[in-house]
């Protein structure tokens, strides 16, 4: 009999037991290929010796201290090694425990600095439809994703959305990339203008759309495009890198692609591998000019704010990642992953729009290649495809719009091997056979009922 509140309350989950490298180990002796790194974070993947005893190391030093009393020398080096590693003038960083806590400390920075320059009425966050920052109620309130808001409800505030960047769904018949980035941009220009620009005090975009749309690249010049409207119309530009940052999609940045610069940059995840509970936030310098000679002070923390064990651990991932270069092994299995996967959306109709970078790869369940027909939402498509998958020893991530939640995310750990890759695909193979059974078995039930296919909307 558990005392542990499970996410499925009467579920009977395995009991992991230990973890070695891309693997888990559950109590029947079960072995598990973690293809998703958890929820794209254990990106170094598990057991790693390095980082366990820094983080001895570290408590047998000082575990804690708290920020408003102390500073303290990992935090310092944690600080100096991200704003070294950071695009442009990031050269601030502010340490939480997560990345919901990341986007709440981003909201209320970005109020503040209007607030300390004298322009009181800027207070609005816009996000974008299809978007994922956080389950607190701020950064959920500025989501748009339509299967984790019903939980507060009415107690959302009434942030303002832009539509997003989904060239597959969204994008029109022989539209150029450079055309649907444009496009997109404009879309956004117009959501700001239609809330008015004095009212807006930020904007808030992931790179790369994860857990909401199951990784949506957006079109190349996108982000670029974004900066120059925000700088135009005197917004701040926000870009969530919780998932994306720290290496995950070949680069420390995925915006780094388009030598984009935001004014704030979130990360978390990957910057502890799961080692510990960490996120931060990387501020330009003209942010923290702005609260240094207003108030003086930065928008308050949390109890663990910038503690030495979290940043002690984060340093041993880093240093674990640059010694044994694992953003070229992210490069080289991103490049063996993306041809599997496009072999096999080749061989099984059911797979759509692979789509991806580095080691953060997503594609979709579909009913028909012609139509782009998505599964009823009752035949639970995403949630399958876990289910097939772990049948193989394979885990993966569910993702993708509500309600439909046709999609899956392979994000395995930056250092799965040649080798283990081929094993991976070959699970993946054996889910995606197993797959098409249930597609011809809901197609066959989809066309005795009348009026149930389900699609998105152009």
């Amino acid at each position: 009999m558990s005392d542990l509140l499970k996410q499925t309350i009467d579920k009977t989950y395995p009991v992991v037991t230990h973890g070695k490298g891309i693997y888990l180990y559950d109590s029947d002796g079960r072995q598990y290929l973690d293809g998703c790194s958890g929820a794209m974070t254990a990106n170094i993947g598990h057991g790693v010796e390095d980082v366990a005893e820094a983080m001895e190391k570290q408590c047998r030093r000082v575990a804690f201290t708290y920020r408003t009393q102390f500073t303290n020398l990992p935090a310092e080096a944690l600080a100096r090694r991200l704003t070294d590693l950071a695009p442009g003038d990031l050269d601030w960083a502010f340490f939480v425990n997560s990345g919901s806590e990341a986007s709440e400390f981003a909201i209320r920075t970005a109020v503040s600095y209007w607030r300390d320059r004298g322009i009181l009425g800027k207070v609005k966050v816009l996000g974008r439809n299809i978007s994922y920052h956080g389950m607190t109620m701020g950064a959920l309130s500025m989501s748009g994703h339509a299967a984790r808001r019903p939980d507060y409800g009415p107690l959302l505030h009434a942030f303002s959305f832009a539509p997003p960047a989904y060239a597959y769904r969204f994008g029109q018949p022989g539209e150029t990339e450079e055309a649907y980035a444009q496009r997109a941009a404009t879309a956004f220009e117009d959501a700001i203008r239609d809330e008015d620009p004095d009212t807006v005090a930020a904007v808030i975009v992931e790179p790369i759309v994860g857990a909401a749309g199951g990784v949506l690249i957006p079109p190349a010049g996108y982000l670029a495009r974004l900066r120059e409207v925000c700088d135009r119309l005197n917004v701040l530009l926000i870009i969530d890198e919780v998932i994306t940052g720290i290496g995950r999609t070949g680069d420390w940045f995925a915006s780094s692609r388009e030598n984009v610069v935001p004014d704030l940059l979130l990360i978390g995840k990957g910057l502890s591998a799961g080692y510990y509970p960490v996120a931060g936030i990387l501020l330009r310098s003209h942010v923290v000019e702005a609260l240094r000679e207003g108030s003086g002070v930065a928008p308050f923390g949390h109890t663990f704010s910038g503690n030495p064990l979290g940043a002690a651990t984060c340093l041993a991932v880093l240093d674990f990642m640059e010694g044994r270069d694992v953003l070229a092994n992210v490069r080289r299995r991103g490049k063996q992953l993306e041809a599997g996967l496009l072999s096999l959306a080749a061989r099984y109709p059911c797979m759509a729009d692979v789509r991806g970078r580095g080691l953060l790869w997503g594609f979709e369940f579909i009913m028909d290649q012609e139509s782009r027909e998505a599964p009823d939402p009752a035949f639970g498509a995403a949630t399958t495809f876990v289910q097939e998958c772990l049948v193989q020893g394979l885990i993966v991530y569910p993702a993708g719009i509500a309600p439909l939640n046709n999609a899956a995310i392979l994000s395995p750990p930056l250092v799965i091997t040649e080798e283990e890759t081929r094993i991976l695909l070959a699970k993946l193979e054996e889910a995606l056979r197993a797959m098409e059974r249930h597609v011809r078995r809901w197609s066959a039930v989809a066309g005795n009922r009348s009026g149930s296919r389900v699609g998105i909307g152009q």
